[in-house]
C-alpha cells in the first residue's frame, strides 16, 4: 500500500486529539483532512477524495450517527471507522448497522488505529478491483444467447447465486463453465470478496496441496518463504476449482476435510486457519464414472455436488450461434482495430452447418481468425470456408434462406444420430435431451421416416 496516495479524514470535536492523530498519521506517510463536526465532514466528503474516515460519535451539531447516515448517500464506498470514548452498546450497534467499518474505544493505541485503517483501505481496494473485474467480465466475457437452453441457464444461475452452497458445473470443454462460475460469484452476496481460480489439471500432483492450502517456509525443497494458499486468498469470496476430476487422492481427502470443517492447515505448519470460502467446482469428466472406478472419492463427489449446473453444448443451442458470432466479431474488431459490419447470410449458413466439437470456445477462435484475416465490409462464405478449410458453398447453397439452412442442418443431424443409435428413436431423443414425441414431431416436419428396427 502506497500511503502517500491515501487521504484520511479525521472528524472529532476534540482539537487536541485530532491534531495528535493527524500528526501521527502524517509521520506514517498518510495525507490527512480534519473536520470539527459532521456538517464540515459532509462538505469535505462531497468535494474531496477521501479513502477512509475516522469519526467521533458525540459531536455538537451533526453527530457521528447522523454523519454515518448522510455519508452513505454521497460517499458510500468510503469506509468510516468510529473512534469514541462515549459509546454505549446501543450506539455501537446502531453505528454498525449504519455501515461503520469498525468501532475503536478511546483511549486506543496508535498501532490499533493504524491496523484498522490499513484493513479498511485494503477492503475498499479489493471491492473496487472486484467491481472493475465484474464490469470487465460483463463487457468482454458476458454470456450470450437468448435461446431456450440459455434461458434455462440464466434462470438456474439466479437460483444458485441466491444461496451459498457448493456448486458443481459440468459440461464439455468450451461450453463456458468458467463464465458460469464468474456469474455465480458476481451475482452472489460474495461479489465484493475475492474470486480465485485454480486449474487443478495444470498444477503438478506434488504441488496441488501446497497450492490450495499453503505452506510454511522450509516445508519442502524450494519453499523459500511462506505462502498462504488459494483457500486463504479466497477467504470471504469464491474459489473456482476447474478440472476438479484431476485432483490426486491425497488432495481429495484434504479438500473433503476442508469443506467439512472450514479449516485448513498449511504444509509444514501446526497452525490451523478458519476460512469462509464458497467452492465452485467444474469438470468435463463424468464424475460418477470416476467414482465407480475409485479414481474420485464418492464422499467428496456428494460434498461438491450440492447444487449442479450442466452447461449445454453449442449443438444444443444452435439458435444462439448468429448472436454469438456477431458478439465475438464485435469484440475482436475492437481488439484488433478492424472494421467489419457483419456476416453474409451464406457465411452464417456455413457456420451453422458445422458440428463444433470444441463448442463456444472453438467458435470464438474461428471468429477471431475471421476478424484478423477477412477483407471487405462483410465476412463471406468464402472467408469462412478458408478458415474452416472447407470447400466454398455452391451458388445454389448460397441462395438458401437461413430457415432452410437450419432445416437442412437439423435433418442431417437427426438422420446421423438415428444411424448411431441403430434406429432407436427413444435412445436418439435421450441423446438430444428432448422428449420422444417431440423428436417424432421433428422427424415428420423434416420428412424423416421412422426407421424400422431389425
Amino acid at each position: 500500500m502506497n500511503r502517500e496516495t491515501v487521504q484520511v479524514l479525521i472528524v472529532d470535536d476534540d482539537q487536541r486529539f485530532m491534531d495528535q492523530l493527524a500528526s501521527d498519521l502524517t509521520e506514517e506517510g498518510f495525507r490527512t483532512l480534519s473536520a470539527r463536526d459532521g456538517s464540515e465532514a459532509m462538505r469535505i466528503l462531497a468535494e474531496q477524495p477521501v479513502d477512509v474516515g475516522l469519526i467521533d460519535l458525540s459531536m455538537p451539531g451533526m453527530d457521528g450517527i447522523e454523519l454515518l447516515k448522510q455519508a452513505a448517500k454521497v460517499a458510500e464506498e468510503v469506509p468510516l471507522i468510529v473512534i469514541t470514548g462515549h459509546a454505549t452498546v446501543e450506539r455501537a450497534v446502531q453505528a454498525t448497522r449504519l455501515g461503520a467499518y469498525d468501532l475503536i474505544e478511546k483511549p486506543a493505541s496508535f498501532d490499533r488505529i493504524l491496523s484498522v485503517i490499513e484493513r479498511a483501505i485494503e477492503k475498499k481496494r479489493l471491492r473496487q478491483r472486484n467491481r472493475w473485474m465484474a464490469e470487465d467480465i460483463l463487457n468482454r466475457y458476458r454470456m450470450v444467447g437468448a435461446g431456450k437452453a440459455m434461458q434455462r441457464i440464466y434462470q438456474r444461475l439466479d437460483q444458485i447465486s441466491a444461496v451459498d452452497a457448493t456448486v458443481l458445473i459440468t459440461g464439455e470443454t468450451g461450453t463456458g463453465k468458467e463464465l458460469a462460475a464468474m456469474a455465480i460469484h458476481l451475482r452472489s452476496a460474495r461479489a465484493d470478496g475475492p474470486y480465485v481460480r485454480v486449474n487443478c489439471a495444470a498444477i503438478p500432483e506434488l504441488l496441488i496441496e501446497s497450492e490450495l492450502f499453503g505452506y510454511k517456509k522450509g516445508a519442502f525443497t524450494g519453499a523459500s518463504q511462506d505462502f498462504i494458499g488459494r483457500f486463504r486468498q479466497a477467504d470471504g469470496g469464491s474459489l473456482f476449482l476447474d478440472e476438479i476430476a484431476d485432483l490426486s487422492h491425497a488432495a481429495q481427502a484434504k479438500l473433503l476435510r476442508c469443506l467439512q470443517d472450514h479449516v485448513i492447515t498449511p504444509l509444514g505448519s501446526t497452525d490451523s486457519y478458519l476460512i469462509d470460502v464458497r467452492v465452485i467446482a467444474a469438470t468435463n469428466k463424468n464424475l460418477m464414472e470416476r467414482v465407480a472406478s475409485r479414481s474420485f472419492r464418492e464422499d467428496l463427489y456428494y460434498r461438491i455436488n450440492v447444487v449442479e449446473l450442466e452447461m449445454p453444448r453449442l449443438v444444443d443451442r444452435m439458435e444462439d450461434l448468429p448472436e454469438l458470432a456477431r458478439h465475438f466479431l464485435h469484440q475482436f474488431c475492437e481488439q484488433y482495430n478492424r472494421y467489419i459490419e457483419g456476416f453474409s447470410s451464406a457465411a452464417l449458413q456455413l457456420l451453422m452447418e458445422q458440428e463444433w466439437p470444441g463448442n463456444v470456445r472453438q467458435l470464438r477462435s474461428v471468429i477471431e481468425r475471421l476478424a484478423l484475416f477477412a477483407e471487405g465490409p462483410l465476412i463471406t462464405a468464402e472467408n469462412v470456408a478458408a478458415v474452416l478449410k472447407r470447400p466454398p458453398l455452391t451458388s445454389s447453397d448460397q441462395m438458401k434462406s437461413y430457415k432452410q439452412a437450419r432445416c437442412d442442418f437439423e435433418r442431417d443431424y437427426i438422420q446421423r444420430l438415428l444411424q448411431i443409435c441403430n434406429g432407436n428413436v427413444s435412445e436418439a431423443a435421450d441423446a438430444m435431451k428432448i422428449d420422444r414425441t417431440n423428436l417424432y414431431r421433428k422427424m415428420k416436419k423434416l420428412g424423416i421416416s421412422a426407421p424400422r428396427l431389425s
